[in-house]
């Protein structure tokens, strides 16, 4: 139950290729701005940091340089490229940050000139001290697929180091609730995403959702989308959506990729990061649905 002397306070902003939203509440109005000031400046150093675009980027200076020589990268640039070679190894390459190559060809990246080993995967990738970073064949990499969910965890913990009590970092679905008030997180319909199919309860946890319904393009007459398989190349054409709940929001952005390929057989891995996941498939009936309070909403609309 919320005082009379809690402040709330919603602030929006383009980043990371959406519209990323940070909400709190607090008893001191000065706090909470600093808070949400503080929760933004972290989003826009994860998204200067990682960016495909920035020619500036630790990204861009990796896929520059990285091979023949290696490149002192920033500690959260490292600690995302950690999060996603161990996410590689236990999905067995399906999770890979090195099939760049492929959105690239497709022209997810206008105006790449880079021109990667098409052999080049994430076991080419490694990591040594000191934030060095050496790629054993020339690649390129997209920090996309994880990038986001760390960007939401490091502005909640701006959030909290500042002194707010409750509230929600949302990075165009991929969020996270803190604090001891729950909230209501609603699912797109994987082939009508301006509807709603599902409600989530949330409670601190973190939540990610991937689908084709916005991201997927014509290349050569077929449809393809960014959502890859790194072990066979292959990209996702069904109009499906995965929705991951853990207590990380990189782990849940990370998982949603794993869960798309694999479905069931990510089971596993669910279990290892106190993960659950929904799965709606076309027809908006869930597959797979989260040991948490989940329900089939009504058609409610977004705005």
């Amino acid at each position: 139950m919320k005082s009379r002397s809690t402040v709330e306070i919603r602030r929006c902003r383009p980043l990371l290729g959406t519209f990323v939203e940070v909400a709190g509440a607090a008893t001191n109005a000065a706090t909470l701005e600093r808070g949400i000031i503080a929760a933004f400046a972290a989003v826009e150093k994860v998204h200067r940091l990682m960016s495909f675009h920035d020619p500036d980027s630790d990204v861009s200076r990796m896929n520059r340089d990285a091979f023949p020589k290696s490149v002192i990268v920033h500690p959260w640039t490292w600690k995302v490229l950690e999060a996603a070679q161990r996410f590689a190894r236990e999905s067995h390459g399906v999770f890979d940050i090195a099939t760049a190559r492929f959105l690239a060809s497709w022209g997810y990246f206008p105006g790449c000139q880079h021109q990667p080993d098409n052999a080049a995967t994430w076991r080419d990738i490694f990591l040594r001290k000191n934030c060095r970073v050496f790629f054993r064949r020339k690649l390129i990499i997209d920090l996309g697929g994880i990038a986001k969910g760390f960007a939401v965890d490091r502005a909640v913990a701006a959030l909290k180091a500042s002194g707010v009590k409750a509230g929600i970092v949302n990075a165009g679905g991929d969020l996270r609730v803190f604090g001891p008030i729950s909230r209501i997180i609603h699912v797109r319909h994987p082939a009508e995403p301006t509807v709603a199919a599902a409600a989530v309860r949330l409670s601190q946890r973190a939540m990610a959702t991937s689908g084709v319904y916005f991201a997927r393009r014509k290349h050569r007459g077929q449809y393809v989308s960014p959502l890859l398989d790194g072990c066979t190349g292959r990209f996702a054409r069904e109009l499906i959506s995965v929705t991951v709940a853990a207590d990380e929001c990189v782990v849940a952005d990370a998982l949603t990729k794993i869960v798309f390929a694999l479905r069931k057989q990510a089971a596993g891995l669910l279990d290892q990061y106190r993960a659950d996941a929904l799965i709606l498939e076309r027809d908006a009936l869930p597959s797979s649905k989260f040991n948490l309070s989940c329900d089939i909403a009504d058609r409610t609309r977004f705005d």
